[in-house]
Order: C-alpha cells, then structure tokens, then sequence
C-alpha cells in the first residue's frame, strides 16, 4: 500500500517510544495535572528583531513611537490586508503567555513570526534574510529557556527558498525547532507552490512541520494576486479576500500532487483553510468527476488549526464533521501584537460547548500526541 502521509503519522505515533517529560522528574510529572490541551498549535511571538529592525527603519514598514513611548507599526498595503499594523505594538511578555498557558492547563504552544505583518511581500530579500535569521535566533532562546512549555518554527522567505532551505537545516539541527512557517499566498496556485521544492526537499530530508499562515507573498512568484484595497466595507470585504486566499491555499495544498514527493513532511493550514470545510462536499464530488479517485483521502493529508475561528463554534464542529477531528488541531492566534495581548479563554470555551467530549478528546490532545511524536518530540 502506497505510504501516504496520514499512514506515515499513524505508524509513527504507534511505533514511538513513550519518553519522560523533558525538565521534570517522573514524580513531577505524576503528581502534575494532567493538561487539558497538549498543544496550541497557531500564536505569535513578536520579537525585539523585528521592533529593532522596523525602528531604523525611514520609510514603511517601520516602527513609530509617540510622544508616551508607546509603539505603532507604520505598515504598507499588501493583497492580503491595508497595511497591518498594531498600536502598543511591544516585544511579547513570556511570562504572561505562561501564566496564560497555566490558567488553561496548556501544556506547551507552538510560537510564529507574524506572517501578516506582510515582510515577505514588503521587504527585499536582503533585508529579509538579516531580519529572518536574526528572529529564529531570539525564538531559539525562548525555546531552550523554557524547552517544555514553548515549540518553534522558523520565519522563512517564498521567494529565497534554496536560502529558506539552509535556515530551516539550521533551525532543525542548531536551534531545535519543529520547522517553518511560510505565507499562504505562496501556495496561491501550484505554478507558485511548485517554486518552493528546493526548500520541501529539505523538509522532507528533515521531517519537518511547516505553518502556512494567511498572509502575502512575494511579487517575484508566480500568480501573485493583485492588491486591492476596498472603498467600502472593508471590514467584510477583507475577510472576504482572505478567506479566498485560505481556500486557494487549501486547494493547492489538499488536492493537487504538489505534497506527493513529501509525504513526511506534515502541514497546517490556519483558520480552518477558509472556506475549504464549507466547499469540501463539492471539490469531492467535482474531483471525482475530474479523474481524482479519493478527493478526501488527499485533502486528509493536511492539517487544519482553528486559529481565532476557535472562537466560531460552528465552523470549528463543520471542520469536524466533514474532514474529521483528526485532522484537526488546536490553536488560538494568541500574541498578536506582542506585549501582554492575548485571551486564551475564549477559545476553550467556545469550543467546549461546541464540540463532543470524543472530538475534544482529538483535538484538545491526541491529535497533538500522535503529530509531535512523529516529529520525535517527547510527549
């Protein structure tokens, strides 16, 4: 039977060794309650690289500070939103996001670069090389701090990805991540993912898990989509224009062979991949149509997190339901922003309501059980 890549994580979490809890002696962690959630696996930690890099900056993005200190990211318009930028904007508090975890008896949290900041889309690759392997270096000490609460996955430019290929290398081996982060507008069309293989043949060399978080890519790959600002509605309108991307993604990711040459290679997709659980009952029967013999079996290779649609009970339990809540994991979009920002509650709390005690089961903990263990990490 052909090794696919949901078969390849199952016989990895079967086969893999039950470690100790890194840090903690076995009666610790005996006497430890148990956690109600293993992983969250989508939130951002805003570095001082990046406040540091935007701050000697003259024109945008740059940081800009106001008579009080406080901090505000002068942003540029991208496909993907009006210029992003956060008032208050500061390095973020670790031991708040502990306290956080804490509260809500988390165990550990997987921490990205803010991909909608836009820098893959808005800075040179200079400047995106310096500031990239200047962020994975502060994330690796947050992470050898405090190695079992926090995971890591590197920041790495679409439009360098022999260079994006050595950093992830160098994040796995030197800095002990899980493996990368990418913008999803790269995988706006399979021409455009299709430019990203040197950087996937070294994931799969490493046994990597990539977040491919909503957010612009670089105008140098293919398909890029144009930027267009809304004159009204934006509020609605960019959520409109983001789900589109999401779903484009999904569709490139899900059900082209783009992912075939690396079934060891694990994939997230943010915020439900869209509107890819409300399309799914049509791609499967369209798919058949087209020749696809299985359209679910390959769009179950992906994983798909619940960002802050973790606060939207009905489409998390959609999600659920069509694509199955193994293929589900948990994540809140905590940190954007840095600083002390973030409420982890309502996310728990949503979605206690909304799902069974088996689906909570999945995607509070076993799903993120059998994906670390795959990647040997000890659980």
């Amino acid at each position: 039977m052909a090794k696919t890549r949901r078969n390849f994580l199952k016989l990895a979490g079967a086969s893999a060794t039950i470690a100790s809890f890194g840090g903690f002696s076995t009666l610790s962690a005996l006497a430890a309650p148990a956690p109600r959630v293993l992983v969250d696996w989508h939130s951002h930690y805003l570095s001082d690289a990046e406040l540091n890099f935007l701050a000697a900056r003259n024109t945008a993005p740059r940081l800009l500070r106001a008579a009080d200190g406080t901090a505000q990211i002068d942003n540029v318009a991208t496909a993907s939103g009006a210029g992003l930028a956060f008032n208050g904007v500061a390095r973020s508090n670790v031991e708040t996001r502990l306290q956080q975890l804490d509260a809500h008896r988390i165990q550990r949290q997987l921490l990205s670069q803010t991909i909608p900041l836009g820098f893959d889309a808005t800075l040179s690759i200079e400047d995106q090389r310096a500031l990239y392997r200047a962020y994975n270096d502060e994330l690796a000490h947050v992470v050898r701090s405090h190695p079992d609460r926090f995971l890591a996955v590197a920041a790495l430019p679409s439009a360098d990805p022999r260079w994006a290929a050595e950093e992830l290398r160098r994040a796995h081996q030197d800095l002990g991540f899980i493996g990368g982060s990418l913008p999803l507008n790269a995988f706006i069309s399979l021409k455009s993912a299709r430019t990203l293989a040197p950087l996937f043949e070294q994931a799969q060399k490493l046994n990597s898990h990539f977040l491919i978080h909503r957010g612009p890519a670089s105008s140098l790959l293919p398909d890029q989509p144009a930027v267009i600002i809304p004159e009204d509605t934006g509020f609605a309108r960019w959520g409109l224009i983001n789900g589109y991307h999401l779903t484009a993604g999904g569709i490139t990711l899900g059900l082209t062979d783009f992912l075939d040459p690396y079934p060891d290679v694990s994939v997230e997709i943010v915020m439900l991949a869209g509107y890819l659980p409300h399309l799914l009952d049509t791609w499967i029967a369209a798919g058949r149509d087209n020749g696809i013999a299985d359209p679910l079996a390959r769009l179950r290779r992906l994983y798909l997190d619940t960002g802050p649609y973790s606060r939207n009970g009905e489409w998390v339990v959609q999600a659920v339901r069509k694509l199955g809540a193994d293929r589900i994991l948990f994540g809140t979009d905590y940190g954007v922003g840095g600083g002390e920002k973030g409420d982890i509650g309502p996310s728990i709390t949503t979605l206690d309501v909304a799902l069974t005690q088996e689906e909570r089961r999945r995607v509070y903990v076993e799903n993120s059980r059998d994906l670390l263990r795959a990647k040997g990490v000890s659980v």
